[in-house]
């Protein structure tokens, strides 16, 4: 949105049946090409080169006049990050095959701060007083030791950890279930957001409004995003009508993706998080909160010492 070839990203991302996996496979073939995306739509016969042969998309004529204009203000305060942009997460590149990401990010803050090493910590929203303030203190701890905390944004646990990383003087990434044009800075955080200190991102349309469908997609975002996932907090697997817990769909969504996950020992708690012992039985590792930060940074040194995988594709 805030360069022609980001608008050309989003005319491709705007062709009906052109999901993830698709555009990952255009993405493989401009790079194969060293072409930008607007050389596809005006050559729209070589998308069935990009897609290996598969027919059921066909780009139309475009109307190139919708996206070669001049670049408005507005456009310029949201910048889409695509597979070929520079500052595209490389971490979404290796992990891709393990689980649906997406190929297109919406951004605006400092993205300098996606290539920083990360944590990411979730949880329950209504959370009781010892999650948030473990929560807390685990935010703080990482800020201080230059750790970039990563969460979505929600209320409880989510916000408890992206302001006590902003109070402490460290950085924080913000991901949002809804498109960029819905972000609302909380009271609770008036005077910590800066243009330095916060990246808001989002993997929804600008105009897209918060849906739970949309919640659960971007707890794997978050997951992947980061070094290791800590869940301070977890509901049931399910509750009573079946539906599943964000939480602890973001703690699978991680072990899935290869990540440490950590969660908060059950026994911290007066009353243990139902969640909690099912994740950890899933694969986690149990986390006391009086231990600190020093086993969440041993697990992701572990991490990084193990390759990954080599990726048969371009990324």
């Amino acid at each position: 949105m805030n360069t022609l070839e980001g608008r050309a990203w989003l005319a491709l991302a705007g062709i009906k049946g052109m999901g993830p996996k698709a555009m990952w496979q255009v993405a493989d073939y401009l790079f194969s090409q060293q072409k930008p995306a607007s050389w596809l739509l005006r050559n729209p016969a070589k998308v069935r080169d990009a897609l290996g042969g598969r027919g059921g998309i066909v780009l139309p004529d475009p109307d190139l006049s919708e996206y070669e204009g001049e670049v408005t203000a507005e456009e310029q305060e949201v910048t889409v990050l695509h597979p070929l942009h520079p500052q595209f997460p490389m971490r979404i590149k290796e992990l891709k095959s393990r689980l649906p990401l997406p190929a297109i990010l919406y951004a605006a803050g400092n993205l300098s701060l996606l290539k920083r090493p990360s944590v990411a910590i979730v949880g329950r929203r209504d959370a009781g007083k010892e999650a948030l303030v473990a929560a807390e203190k685990l935010a703080g701890q990482l800020a201080e030791r230059g750790i970039h905390v990563t969460s979505g944004y929600a209320s409880g646990i989510d916000g408890a950890a992206h302001r006590a990383a902003l109070q402490s003087g460290g950085t924080t990434t913000l991901v949002l279930a809804e498109g960029l044009d819905h972000f609302q800075v909380r009271p609770e955080f008036k005077g910590l957001l800066t243009d330095e200190n916060t990246l808001v991102l989002s993997q929804f349309s600008p105009r897209d409004a918060w849906t739970a469908y949309q919640a659960m997609a971007r707890n794997k975002l978050v997951a992947a995003l980061a070094g290791a996932l800590v869940v301070v907090v977890s509901g049931a697997e399910r509750d009573a009508s079946g539906r599943m817990s964000g939480t602890f769909d973001a703690g699978m969504s991680a072990l899935k993706l290869g990540l440490p996950m950590l969660v908060a020992d059950p026994s911290f708690f007066p009353s243990p998080p139902p969640g909690n012992q099912g994740l950890i039985q899933k694969g986690g590792v149990a986390w006391s909160p009086s231990a600190g930060i020093a086993p969440i940074l041993e697990a992701m040194e572990a991490a990084a010492r193990k390759k990954i995988p080599e990726q048969k594709k371009l990324f």
